[in-house]
């Protein structure tokens, strides 16, 4: 599958770079038809970009598995040192279970009928 819109990788570790970015590495592989082998299609660091997905990033623990959004790459030469950088970003993405991104609280909330109303705050 590669790295490209709609594919599933698996994350193995992130670290904060800013606000606004998150570079995290993942793996992207699919099985062989042949021998029942996972092949490994794509592994390496991403840029999760923009404040909303480089927060939702820092949520992610190893292992965990995410499906792709809208991604894009890009390179760059550098002519005195004769090496061209590849840079692969991510705009978002989502938990492969579905859950988008959101983990089970383990906060319990009050109840909305629990303790008394201040009167003061009604409006008649």
């Amino acid at each position: 599958m590669g790295f490209r819109k709609d594919s599933f990788a698996t994350v193995w570790e992130v670290s904060q770079v800013s606000n606004s970015r998150t570079k995290g590495r993942i793996s992207i592989s699919r099985k062989d038809k042949d021998t029942g082998e996972y092949v490994q299609d794509f592994g390496g660091f991403v840029m999760f970009c923009g404040t909303a997905c480089a927060n939702k990033a820092l949520n992610l623990k190893p292992k965990d598995r995410i499906k792709l959004g809208d991604v894009d790459v890009s390179n760059r030469y550098d002519k005195e040192k004769n090496i061209t950088y590849t840079n692969f970003s991510v705009f978002d993405f989502e938990m492969a279970d579905g859950s988008g991104g959101q983990r089970s609280s383990t906060v319990s909330h009050a109840a909305v009928d629990d303790g008394d109303i201040d009167d003061g705050l009604l409006p008649f």
